[in-house]
């Protein structure tokens, strides 16, 4: 019996979870936040010597926290959007043994490749630009040499994107 374990399914939060990057921006305006409250209440300046140049500079800092937010917001929402439409009308699907197997290097600067049945797939732990699988063996990644898989993915700019991986047991 040919039982299949998912490892990774864009549709069911996968795809959700690279949205964190989002988090980044958000992180640097509360940082920002948290430096005016000091310098407004650094009342003897004994933390910051000049206080308006200084609040003026974390505003700034502010500002451009925000500007970087609304920048990933639009850059990755419209990107999600794209690949949920792909996911529900162009989804192509392949199950085989995963051949050719060349990993990614522990520290990157190469990309983890495979073939199953001649459809070529390739992806980096450190290309966050899509919502593809981007698990590579050096990292944890469920991908192997002869290792049968289930693989369902859409082709994005000539390549093709995995969108969900299964492994049988």
């Amino acid at each position: 019996m040919n039982s299949f374990e998912t490892i990774y399914d864009f549709a069911s939060s996968g795809g959700f979870k690279k949205l964190q990057i989002l988090l980044v921006p958000i992180g640097f305006f509360l940082f920002s936040r948290f430096l005016l409250f000091l310098i407004e209440n650094d009342k003897d300046e004994d933390l910051f010597k000049n206080p308006k140049q200084q609040k003026f500079k974390v505003h700034i800092f502010q500002y451009v926290s925000i500007l970087i937010f609304i920048l990933f917001l639009i850059m990755f929402g419209s990107k999600y959007y794209k690949t949920y439409n792909l996911y529900n009308s162009s989804l192509f699907e392949i199950e085989g043994f995963v051949t050719n197997f060349h990993p990614m290097p522990s520290g990157g600067h190469d990309s983890e490749r495979f073939t199953v049945n001649r459809v070529q797939f390739q992806f980096s732990d450190f290309d966050i630009s899509g919502f593809g699988y981007n698990n590579a063996k050096s990292r944890g990644g469920a991908i192997d040499q002869n290792k049968y898989v289930k693989i369902s993915y859409i082709r994005i700019e000539n390549s093709n994107q995995i969108l969900k991986l299964e492994v049988r047991k």
